[in-house]
C-alpha cells in the first residue's frame, strides 16, 4: 500500500483494489472502537483517503462495516478443513475441541495482530448487533458442527461418553466460549485475570474442562487427550 492507497506496485489502484485496501485498513479501527464509536473521519484517515472518496466506495459507515464483517468471517482455515475430513471418532472429537479452544484463546503461531483484531471484532459484535459472530459461525464453523455430531455418535458407540444434562450440539459452542473468555482476559496489555500456570497449561486445563463437561469419560480423556502431541500437531499444521 503506497501513497495513501493511490498506487500499488507503481500503478494506480483499480476501484476494487482500493475498496479492499480501505476494508483492510479500517478493520483494526472498528475492532478497537466498535461500530458506534468509529467515525467516518477516522476511517478516512486510517485508510489514507478523503471522506468523499470513502463515501464513493461505501455509501455509509454501516455499508463499510458490513463489508468488514464479511471479510473477517470468510477467511478459511486449512487446519480446520483438515480436521473436518478426519474420520469421526473420539480422537477426532478431542482434536476439534482442542483446536477450537486453542485457536480462539491464542490464535495461530506468530498471528498476534490478526488474532487480536479478530477477537476484538467478536467481542464488539457481542456488545452491538452480534452479526459478526453469527457470520463467523455460519461461514467458518457450520461444517464443523455436523462433524462433531458424528464424532459424538462414534464416541457413544465406543462407550466413551457418559450421560450428562449437556446437549451435545452445544459442545462446540461451549468450547468456543471458553476460548473467547480466555482471549478476552489476554487482550489488555496487562491481563485482566492472571490464571495459574503457563499459557500452555491453562489451554490444556480448559480443554480438559470442556471434554469432561460434555460427557467424555475420564478413561477416554486419558486415552485420547495428549496435550504435547496435540500442540505439536497444531503447530506443524499451521507452519
Amino acid at each position: 500500500m503506497v501513497n495513501n492507497l493511490q498506487r500499488t506496485r507503481g500503478r494506480r489502484m483499480s476501484g476494487d483494489e482500493r475498496k479492499e485496501a480501505i476494508v483492510q485498513a479500517s478493520l483494526p479501527l472498528f475492532a478497537r472502537q466498535g461500530f458506534a464509536s468509529t467515525t467516518t473521519k477516522a476511517l478516512a484517515e486510517v485508510s489514507g483517503v478523503s471522506e468523499a472518496l470513502l463515501y464513493k466506495h461505501f455509501p455509509s459507515k454501516a455499508s463499510l462495516y458490513t463489508e468488514i464483517q464479511k471479510f473477517g468471517s470468510q477467511e478459511s482455515d486449512p487446519l480446520l478443513e483438515r480436521l473436518i475430513l478426519m474420520e469421526p471418532s473420539t480422537s477426532t472429537l478431542v482434536h476439534i475441541i482442542y483446536y477450537m479452544v486453542r485457536n480462539v484463546a491464542m490464535g495461530k503461531p506468530d498471528e498476534r495482530d490478526g488474532w487480536e483484531t479478530r477477537q476484538r471484532l467478536v467481542l464488539n459484535s457481542c456488545l452491538e448487533d452480534g452479526d459478526f459472530l453469527r457470520q463467523l459461525f455460519r461461514n467458518r464453523f457450520s461444517r464443523c458442527f455436523s462433524r462433531v455430531d458424528q464424532c459424538f455418535a462414534a464416541a457413544a458407540a465406543a462407550g466413551d461418553l457418559m450421560e450428562t444434562p449437556v446437549r451435545r450440539e452445544n459442545a462446540l459452542r461451549f468450547a468456543h466460549n471458553v476460548g473467547l473468555a480466555l482471549a478476552a482476559m489476554r487482550l489488555p496489555d496487562r491481563p485482566a485475570i492472571e490464571y495459574q500456570g503457563s499459557a500452555e497449561s491453562v489451554i490444556n486445563q480448559s480443554v480438559w474442562f470442556v471434554l469432561r463437561g460434555v460427557g467424555l469419560k475420564e478413561n477416554a480423556i486419558n486415552t485420547y487427550f495428549h496435550p504435547k502431541a496435540l500442540a505439536a500437531f497444531y503447530s506443524s499444521a499451521n507452519a
